[in-house]
């Protein structure tokens, strides 16, 4: 299969992952995949939806298929969690992010992280980690390219914790997760199958960074 993508160690596949994941080869899934909450808001329809939103399936397969490997896995409260879990994390975006159920007295301002596998590394921090970007919660205005995009800084962190070798993101979206492998100077390979955001990703991913040589700190830390 060709390519749609592909510099430095870093590839793009535009497709299903149902379809492409067979054919390609890696070390650890780091991945944002369709929650099965059918994400739509009002302040996003410049952008396309997310394919296969409606469930978890599309997440259950590509775990299935991956088994017990090393993974890292966002997800939400309202679905069950993936199958071997061995660690829950959560990310805390911050005060000023999330909408939610308007009638609840609280922002739904975190999102859980599962830990699949082992073999992970680095020093032993908080299973909350707080990355606060304002791509994650501004609109496409501001410079949001995909509902569920992701902090860059905090893609780097959970990187720099995952097994030496290659990065795999079945669902890549906008590209935060590449963009993160390579500034960790990390082989990486996604899959998505909305053009749109594939073009999005290959336009982020020319921006030339050297790669980070040391593991960057906390928010907490750099205080």
């Amino acid at each position: 299969m060709k390519p749609y993508y592909e510099h430095g160690g870093i590839t793009i596949y535009h497709g299903s992952a149902l379809s492409v994941l067979p054919l390609v080869s890696a070390d650890v899934i780091v991945t944002d995949p369709p929650y099965g909450v059918d994400y739509n808001s009002g302040w996003d329809n410049a952008l396309p939806g997310i394919d296969g939103d409606e469930d978890t399936s599309l997440r259950d397969f590509v775990l299935t298929f991956w088994g017990e490997r090393p993974a890292v896995v966002f997800g939400s409260w309202k679905r069950n969690r993936p199958a071997h879990v061995k660690a829950l994390l959560t990310w805390d975006k911050g005060p000023a992010s999330g909408m939610g159920d308007l009638s609840m007295p609280w922002k739904p301002n975190t999102e859980e992280i599962y830990i699949i596998g082992g073999g992970f590394v680095g020093r032993r921090d908080s299973s909350v980690l707080s990355y606060r970007s304002p791509l994650t919660w501004n609109s496409v205005p501001m410079g949001r390219q995909h509902p569920h995009e992701k902090p860059v800084d905090l893609m780097c962190a959970l990187i720099w914790k995952c097994p030496s070798g290659s990065i795999l993101d079945p669902f890549m979206g906008s590209g935060s997760t590449l963009k993160a492998a390579k500034w960790c100077g990390r082989a990486a390979i996604g899959i998505e199958i909305e053009e749109r955001y594939c073009e999005i990703a290959a336009k982020r991913l020319s921006q030339e960074v050297l790669p980070l040589e040391l593991e960057p700190t906390t928010p907490q830390e750099q205080k």
